[in-house]
């Protein structure tokens, strides 16, 4: 899964070992409408994203207590 939802999950290259959770990724992948959302993010983000270290950690290191 690339684009839009990229970032959103991290885990997404390990469905194979929960199959209605994948089954359910592709459902969603079909649909009309997020397809046509997936084109259009393909028109608008013509750069390619950098994470640093730092943004790793800010956005997957956090936890309620983190933060808090």
């Amino acid at each position: 899964m690339r684009g839009v939802g990229n970032n959103a999950y991290p885990y997404r290259d390990s469905l194979e070992d929960f199959p209605h959770l994948k089954r359910w990724f592709e459902a969603i992948k079909s649909r009309p409408a997020v397809v046509r959302a997936y084109d259009r993010a393909k028109e608008i983000n013509t750069q390619a994203t950098v994470l640093t270290e730092e943004s790793k950690r800010i956005l997957f290191g956090q936890t309620a207590k983190s933060v808090a």
